[in-house]
């Protein structure tokens, strides 16, 4: 017999499967970070599939899909470049307690449209500096 917790407990895994079954698949999450650049909303949003979830397959132990949110920090004057935060995370991974629970990882990028840094607050000049003085040492 399924009283009303069960139910619902049911319907959201239900949803919840729903949900990464629609999910558009990315074999990297550079498509989403960039995708986020050009959203209205600067959200993108889907699976990580191929070698990227593999290996985090193999890192955490879960077979669970590897999901990825990217969202909009900040936009910065440059045309296509903006602060962008990646969220990476995975679901029935054991911790070292033995419970089963979900993992993420959070990752910020200053990043354009082009695949380049936003040179926004940027000393150049400087920067010029440590690339010829590295050029020298080699």
């Amino acid at each position: 017999m399924i009283n009303a917790s069960h139910a619902g407990a049911c319907a959201l895994v239900l949803a919840c499967t729903a949900t990464v079954a629609n999910a558009a698949q990315y074999d990297s999450p550079k498509t989403l970070l960039m995708k986020a650049i050009d959203a209205p909303d600067g959200k993108a949003s889907g699976e990580i599939v191929g070698p990227v979830a593999e290996r985090f397959r193999q890192a955490t132990g879960s077979s669970a899909p590897v999901l990825a949110e990217v969202s909009t920090i900040k936009s910065f004057q440059q045309e296509g470049c903006k602060r962008l935060q990646l969220r990476l995370r995975q679901g029935d991974v054991t911790d070292k307690e033995g419970r089963r629970g979900e993992i993420a990882f959070t990752y910020d990028f200053n990043l354009c449209r082009d695949g380049t840094p936003p040179t926004e607050g940027m000393d150049l000049g400087r920067v010029g500096e440590v690339l010829r003085s590295r050029d020298l040492a080699r």
